[in-house]
């Protein structure tokens, strides 16, 4: 059986640059795509902005009061301090160039569609696209692999979609829906059939970050498995029975993420663990393709 020919297309976050590295590892992979989401201002709408303050001294004083604050917030936040930054180890700080993986970057929100990816990906004619925490898919990409693309989101698609989906748990103070799936890009937001599902372990001295990391790992494990099971046919994806609330960027706020993490000191996780059996039994009765290796 002959080897699939598979991309992998992530963003530069930490989770997922190990993601990828783990699947260099794991599977012949010929090539990796890093999009780097972070948009450099114009020089000329950023001369503009500054002119705009310097124009108008108070929201000038009002922006630099609310710029002080952010930042002394940020640095005494818990979710900031060392002992609980995510940790993927070195596999999340940079990819790891190994013989025979192309590696190449994009620039900007949305640059993972931009005709050098494109092109790029073109000429290799992948069989798989496998995908992590980039921008959406454009059909131009997505129309690509002569098999399908995969993608690896960080929640359980019935209850959660979108983004921050473990914090989201936390805060909604519903631990049990803690989890990732691997399903099969559809036009819709992380809707697509799903291959596999699983949730990780939870343990009482758990944080977001931590929870978070074991989520990713899982995840790794299900991709892997997932593309195996493309590889010697045995796939069977289950369409997605019912859409979870879409959580976006701009919806984690810093009061959000502080009253997250509050919730830990007041028994979110302890309070779940004391009604494990019951509070697991109404998540697993939904979930599709149960997952059943290492967690």
């Amino acid at each position: 059986m002959k080897d699939l020919r598979i991309v992998i297309l992530v963003s530069s976050d930490k989770s997922d640059l190990y993601f990828a590295n783990q699947l260099m590892q794991r599977l012949k992979i010929l090539s990796v795509v890093i999009e780097h989401q972070q948009d450099t201002p114009h020089p000329v709408s950023k001369f503009n902005k500054i002119l705009n303050f310097l124009l108008k001294p108070r929201q000038l004083a009002r922006r630099i009061i609310e710029k002080t604050s952010e930042v002394f917030e940020d640095k005494f936040a818990v979710y900031n301090q060392p002992e609980n930054q995510l940790d993927f180890g070195e596999e999340g700080e940079r990819i790891k160039p190994m013989d025979g993986v192309s590696i190449i970057t994009s620039h900007g929100k949305n640059s993972i569609n931009s005709a050098k990816v494109v092109s790029h990906i073109k000429e290799i004619k992948p069989d798989i696209i496998a995908v992590c925490g980039t921008s959406l898919l454009s059909e131009n990409i997505l129309s690509l692999p002569t098999i399908c693309s995969l993608n690896l989101h960080g929640g359980l698609s019935q209850f959660y979609r979108g983004l921050w989906t473990t914090d989201w748990a936390i805060y909604n103070e519903e631990p049990e829906y803690i989890g990732a799936t691997v399903h099969f890009i559809a036009p819709g937001i992380d809707d697509g059939a799903i291959l596999y599902q699983g949730r990780p372990t939870l343990e009482k001295n758990d944080n977001p970050h931590t929870l978070y990391e074991k989520v990713v790992k899982l995840g790794v494990n299900m991709m892997e498995q997932s593309i195996m099971d493309i590889q010697h046919n045995i796939q069977k994806p289950i369409q997605l029975s019912q859409k979870g609330k879409l959580y976006l960027e701009y919806m984690v706020t810093r009061k959000i993420r502080h009253l997250t993490w509050a919730k830990l000191s007041k028994g979110v996780l302890s309070d779940y663990l004391k009604n494990k059996q019951e509070r697991d039994q109404k998540v697993l009765s939904v979930l599709d393709n149960l997952y059943q290796g290492n967690k």
